[in-house]
């Protein structure tokens, strides 16, 4: 329909020379000047629509755009998936509930018990910003990597999903699981586009590095300008629902000072702080700005003392390094005096903000507060003495591996400042701070770290050398052989290109259900049917046998969640596999914006974005 448009346009420019010139003719032939229109009757121009632009700056831009890969676990990465993607459920305002998003499904109900079965019905007019549906096929892409996919955030109830059915020309989807799972509204958040990256090379891995393809929501990231630092969100004119009230959202990134110098004047609408600290405010107070938002992060900073063919296998080491850690030290190191310092995180599960949170972790020593007396004696017991060059066994130093995600603040400082922390009790340390995306896809995976050459790629996750703890009995599958660690080599035989990461300093999802979230950070891979990848050990390390069958029966709702944590958690504190630090905050403040107020937990501070205005001065 567009060709004879141009065709005829063509036709006019190249018509425009005659018509100059019979003009030309008929001006020579005139008789007199022409008549004069009278003021009152000239036509008056249109001024041009103003563009509705907010600004919104934002002390840090860093992270790419796969709202469920580890390595993109950051507020921008999760404020512009909420405004770009779909989503069959959001969080409801309460943050304790979910809601049906409307936009995208008219119904999503259980249908089936045996086995159980969830059935969505998408909208007929839901659809792709380049016009493909929004369909079965998008759940099932979804499904698919993350039962895989290593560095995945929660993925145990995608675990559970035994297949994905389309039918109603892939307008219905029917979800079929292994077990009952009370958690599903949960599930397909963020919905990816199937069709542009299940056949694109590293379509999971990479696609989404620089920015999101399409759009599903009433935004699109039309630009993703790393040499700018700025990201622009502009109305997605084909979104099928309610239009976006502004035609452009621009995340520009702003230093402390500019960026309260930028609200004052006007050039800025919102300000977003992800990274706060006590000159933030004193900048935002000095400029009148006195009750900046306080807005939790659905992420928690967490050290993570991994065994699985390190040298953290031995209990007593692993005790050890906890008792040599200060962790007050390290929250303030991280929190920097910011409002984060005043959510420290002592649960393992549920983060200080959620409902139902409480102190877990014991009320004094490891690995809550370092002892030296404690760290001598487990050393000495697991055979290390004490040298003028630190901890030694039959001649070789007690030497490990800190890694942290390189330019992911506060995390490069967090694992300088444990490395300190180590040293100084006599332990060698090397810190090494890979990307985000090799760190969580690649160097934490289960057939990487600690594998030597000619070894096996893969342990059995479920293999460790923790007893089990009474009254939850293991799985019936795992033979008590399994329990014993896996033949590994030394970290000093591995290849070099492998880093046997013993310990890591990264944020660990929170804020959905706490017994997904249990499982995916604790409990054992699900077992898939024959011929199916298996899926990856949890980032922590291999998991925890003996805790499997209770973990198991908070997910499928056979226990609740409550009396779970309560005998799980003084466990996992025990083991001291995991130190939970903080919760992560920002600081949010938008005097140039109408309708401007953080969402729940999960949504983040630009939830409702869609339907903000821009304040008149």
């Amino acid at each position: 329909m567009r060709r004879p448009v141009v065709l005829r346009a063509a036709l006019w420019r190249r018509a425009l020379p005659a018509l100059a010139a019979v003009a030309l003719v008929t001006a020579g032939c005139t008789l007199g000047p022409p008549t004069p229109i009278p003021p009152e009757q000239r036509p008056v121009p249109s001024a041009p629509t103003p563009t509705r632009e907010v600004v919104v700056g934002v002390d840090d831009l860093a992270g790419g755009f796969n709202p469920h890969s580890l390595a993109d676990l950051t507020p921008t990465g999760t404020a512009v998936a909420g405004l770009v993607l779909p989503s069959a459920f959001r969080q409801a305002a309460d943050g304790g509930g979910w809601r049906l998003d409307t936009t995208l499904l008219s119904s999503a109900v259980v249908t089936g018990s045996e086995p159980f079965t969830i059935t969505y019905r998408i909208r007929r007019d839901a659809a792709w910003s380049d016009g493909a549906p929004i369909a079965a096929e998008d759940f099932g892409y979804l499904a698919e990597q993350m039962r895989y996919r290593a560095g995945v955030v929660c993925p145990a109830g995608y675990q559970l999903i035994d297949e994905v059915v389309s039918t109603d020309g892939g307008k219905t989807v029917r979800v079929v699981f292994r077990a009952p799972y009370p958690g599903w509204r949960t599930l397909f958040r963020h919905l990816l586009p199937a069709h542009l990256l299940k056949d694109a090379p590293g379509g999971w891995t990479d696609a989404l590095d620089a920015g999101i393809p399409v759009s599903g929501g009433p935004f699109t990231l039309t630009s993703a300008d790393p040499a700018r630092r700025e990201l622009v969100l502009s109305r997605n004119d084909r979104y099928w629902d309610v239009p976006a009230m502004l035609d452009r959202l621009v995340l520009r990134q702003i230093s402390g000072a500019d960026l309260v110098g930028g609200l004052s004047a006007g050039g800025v609408q919102a300000a977003l702080f992800v990274r706060p600290d006590p000159r933030s405010r004193e900048l935002l107070a000095a400029a009148g700005f006195t009750a900046p938002e306080v807005v939790p992060q659905p992420s928690v900073a967490h050290v993570l003392l991994r065994s699985g063919g390190t040298t953290l296998d031995d209990e007593r080491v692993r005790g050890a390094v906890a008792a040599a850690l200060d962790r007050p030290a390290l929250i303030a190191a991280g929190a920097s005096g910011g409002p984060s310092a005043a959510l420290v995180a002592d649960a393992q599960v549920l983060a200080p903000s959620q409902l139902g949170y409480r102190r877990t972790a014991p009320a004094s020593g490891p690995p809550v507060q370092p002892a030296p007396e404690t760290v001598t004696r487990l050393l000495s017991e697991a055979g290390y003495v004490r040298t003028p060059q630190g901890w030694q066994r039959d001649g070789e130093p007690l030497a490990l591996t800190v890694a942290a995600p390189e330019g992911r603040i506060p995390y490069p400082t967090l694992a300088a400042h444990l490395a300190v922390q180590l040293r100084d009790a006599g332990i060698s340390v090397q810190v090494v701070t890979p990307a985000a995306d090799e760190l969580f896809g690649e160097l934490l995976a289960d057939d990487t770290v600690g594998t030597a050459p000619g070894g096996s790629s893969r342990a059995d996750p479920r293999k460790s050398t923790d007893a089990a703890i009474p009254g939850a009995e293991a799985p019936e599958d795992v033979d008590p052989a399994d329990t014993a660690p896996a033949d590994t080599a030394p970290a000093d035989t591995a290849p070099a290109d492998i880093i046997p990461a013993d310990i890591v300093v990264v944020p660990q999802p929170t804020g959905g259900d706490p017994a997904t979230e249990l499982a995916s950070s604790h409990g054992c891979p699900l077992l898939v049917p024959a011929g199916v990848e298996p899926a990856p050990a949890p980032v922590s390390g291999p998991c925890q046998p003996g805790l499997q069958a209770l973990i198991e029966s908070a997910v499928t709702g056979a226990n609740p969640i409550g009396p779970v944590l309560e005998t799980v958690e003084p466990v996992l504190w025990a083991r001291m596999i995991s130190i939970p630090l903080y919760q992560h905050t920002s600081i949010f403040v938008a005097p140039g914006v109408q309708g401007a107020r953080p969402g729940p937990l999960l949504e983040g501070p630009l939830d409702g974005a869609a339907h903000w205005r821009v304040r008149s001065r």
